[in-house]
């Protein structure tokens, strides 16, 4: 008796969901998910205290932007007696450079002379140990120069992080600093949203997957503008499914698994935001 109540009790579930798989239309191939925009974690590469804030939550950035600047005095200074080093070693190896032409020419002139006899080789030998010497004094300047020059570049590097700027167009969503605070290394200081990559990510079922192929076009609404279908692209299906049950035996075991699929939005269209509800439909799932 049990078995005959249980056989008709499946019948009429199967029947069931045929009529509601019959009557549902698209509703049957959408899935609903809330966009999401990609963020970006922005802070110095050295401590210092904040001196400067040039943008506040909500600012639109352009990229390159400044949104922290902070205290850079000592820098500055060890910039300025960078560029001093510089100066004074650019003009030691330029006059040296002007010894050793001096004493190249006067080389020659003493082989002139001693081919014409009128010194002896000790002298001409003396003027050309001369120039050689000359020439290892003109490297080591020109080298100094090269060393001044590279320390000169890494103060401005450093100096460069003190500014804190934006990597790309974007949202300043939360300022996490107030001028006067006192940061160490690699602190953040502010999240930035990409408006450009606004995502969605869904979950379906897994007899859609063989169904759902990466680069395929899908429709999406949302609430704010009812009938209006806006293009997405599947960019990502997860490989794992999510919501498993703990021991996958039976067929209705393998239906009630999930797996993520990420859909890429339009870029630089103001309707859609982060945080709206979106209902997305699969036209290739039957």
């Amino acid at each position: 008796m049990q078995t005959k109540i249980d056989k008709y009790l499946r019948l009429s579930a199967l029947i069931t969901l045929s009529i509601l798989t019959a009557s549902c239309g698209e509703r049957c191939n959408t899935v609903s998910g809330t966009i999401e925009v990609d963020e970006v974690h922005v802070g110095p590469r050295s401590g210092g205290r904040v001196e400067k804030i040039f943008a506040q939550e909500g600012d639109r950035l352009r990229a390159g932007q400044p949104i922290v600047e902070l205290d850079a005095a000592e820098l500055k200074a060890r910039r300025d007696l960078a560029v001093a080093q510089i100066d004074s070693a650019t003009h030691d190896a330029e006059s040296q450079v002007a010894l050793l032409e001096f004493l190249r020419d006067d080389a020659k002139r003493q082989q002139d002379l001693l081919k014409r006899k009128v010194i002896s080789p000790t002298d001409a030998q003396k003027a050309a140990s001369s120039a050689t010497a000359q020439e290892k004094i003109v490297a080591a300047a020109q080298t100094r120069v090269i060393q001044a020059r590279a320390q000169l570049a890494d103060i401005d590097a450093q100096l460069a992080e003190m500014q804190v700027k934006a990597p790309s167009d974007c949202v300043l969503e939360v300022l996490s600093v107030k001028a006067g605070d006192v940061l160490a290394a690699n602190r953040e200081v502010a999240t930035l949203l990409l408006p450009q990559h606004l995502w969605v990510r869904v979950y379906v079922p897994e007899p859609w997957l063989g169904l759902i192929k990466i680069g395929d076009h899908v429709r999406v609404r949302v609430d704010s503008f009812r009938g209006k279908d806006f293009d997405g692209i599947v960019e990502q299906v997860n490989r794992q499914a999510e919501f498993t049950p703990r021991n996958v035996q039976t067929v209705e075991d393998r239906v009630r698994q999930v797996f993520g699929v990420k859909i890429r939005l339009p870029s630089g269209d103001d309707r859609l935001r982060a945080g709206m509800a979106a209902d997305v439909y699969f036209p290739n799932v039957k």
